[in-house]
């Protein structure tokens, strides 16, 4: 075992295509998006948005998630990072309202996430050439908490669910 990273609050991380290079979210730092060798070695700096739950490009060449750009711009948009380049970012307007994880299509030409519509989360896939996007799924409930492609791309796997809670009213009997 050896130690990749480390700061305070480091997470969700995800081995690049070729094995060379581990990413992950420093959460102490706002949530930039880092690398770091697979031996181990000085973490890069990737992005300085805040990149939750980012998905890398099946060719290793991008990261893509949804950001906040700034405290003054609330709405998020689509943050599409070379990481050999990231001063080229690109920012695009995301199609649905993202809910979830982003990952890739298989090709790297587009992106998919979950957007949530009235009771129930389904898959919306976004081409990074602007064009109109279209639902991959049709569920009428629950949520998607995380998916992946099958290996050969020809599947996506699913977890799905929904969180129950409760709510109690406490009031002094004494009035």
């Amino acid at each position: 075992m050896k130690q990749l990273s480390t700061g305070k609050s480091d997470q969700h991380p995800a081995c690049s295509p070729d094995g060379q290079w581990v990413y992950y979210e420093d959460q102490s730092s706002g949530a930039k998006l880092f690398r770091v060798p697979i031996d181990g070695g000085t973490p890069e700096l990737i992005s300085g948005y805040p990149a939750y739950s980012f998905g890398i490009s099946p060719d290793g060449k991008f990261a893509a998630f949804a950001t906040f750009t700034s405290p003054s711009t609330p709405k998020e948009q689509l943050a599409l990072v070379p990481v050999d380049s990231p001063k080229d970012a690109k920012l695009l307007p995301l199609q649905r309202a993202y809910v979830g994880t982003t990952r890739f299509g298989t090709d790297s030409k587009a992106v998919v996430y979950p957007f949530r519509d009235k009771n129930a989360d389904n898959l919306w896939l976004q081409p990074l050439d602007g064009s109109a996007g279209k639902q991959l799924s049709n569920f009428k409930s629950e949520r998607i908490l995380d998916f992946h492609w099958s290996p050969d791309g020809s599947k996506v796997g699913l977890v799905r669910g929904h969180v129950d809670s409760d709510v109690v009213l406490i009031q002094d009997a004494a009035k």
